[in-house]
């Protein structure tokens, strides 16, 4: 512990320049990260960050009344692909 024990007017004068200098400093800390927090969110609220979930092979035989023959396993990914470019999923974030 220290030594040191101010006076009435030290520790007045001492909460008066903490309160003038530090206190601004730290509110402005605050409304700096509470403004890049709200910005976040609404980035995130208007584009969620959401990775592209295709369909197993499996799953595309299963919304056929019959097995997809090697051609139409391959309409059925053009039409996946073609998917993922209307809903902004870029082909290198997905391969």
């Amino acid at each position: 512990m220290s030594d040191y024990n101010p006076t009435p007017q030290q520790e007045k004068a001492i909460r008066e320049y903490l309160h003038k200098s530090i206190v601004p400093l730290i509110e402005q800390v605050l409304v700096k990260k509470l403004g890049q927090a709200m910005s976040y969110a609404a980035q995130e609220l208007v584009n969620p960050k959401r990775e592209w979930v295709g369909l197993t092979d499996e799953e595309m035989h299963e919304c056929w009344d019959s097995h997809l023959t090697p051609l139409g396993m391959k309409h059925a990914r053009m039409i996946e692909a073609k998917l993922k470019q209307k809903n902004g999923y870029a082909e290198e974030k997905n391969t």
